[in-house]
């Protein structure tokens, strides 16, 4: 999968959990506004991984046949909090049901835990 993982997520730890799954990893730096990071990301093709459901979701409902967000929603509440490896489990499972082309999908990563990890 093609992946722009914004910065509230973008951990050494994650970053390399989902490339050594095989994924093609990029990130932003830090202080992009959501509005330029999206463009890229539709501009390269790449599915948005962020905790930043609020702006990212506008943005999809904006662009319809965008490229793919993943969010994250629990993460700020200790009991839903999502580790790396729950993220990086959570996006193979992804992977493994809807393939690697998101095309127009806004998935809530929270509901797609690996069921190894459940």
């Amino acid at each position: 999968m093609r992946l722009l993982v914004d910065e509230d997520l973008a951990s050494d730890e994650l970053m390399a959990r989902l490339r050594t799954a095989g994924h093609h990893v990029e990130t932003t730096e830090k202080g992009v506004l959501d509005a330029a990071v999206w463009r890229y990301a539709q501009e390269t093709e790449l599915t948005v991984l962020t905790g930043n459901a609020g702006d990212f979701m506008a943005e999809a409902q904006r662009t319809p046949d965008h490229h793919g967000l993943l969010v994250v929603y629990g993460e700020r509440d200790p009991v839903k909090r999502m580790r790396a490896a729950d993220i990086a489990g959570a996006v193979e499972h992804v992977r493994e049901v809807c393939g690697e082309v998101l095309r127009g999908a806004r998935l809530a990563l929270d509901e797609w835990r690996h069921p190894s990890d459940a």
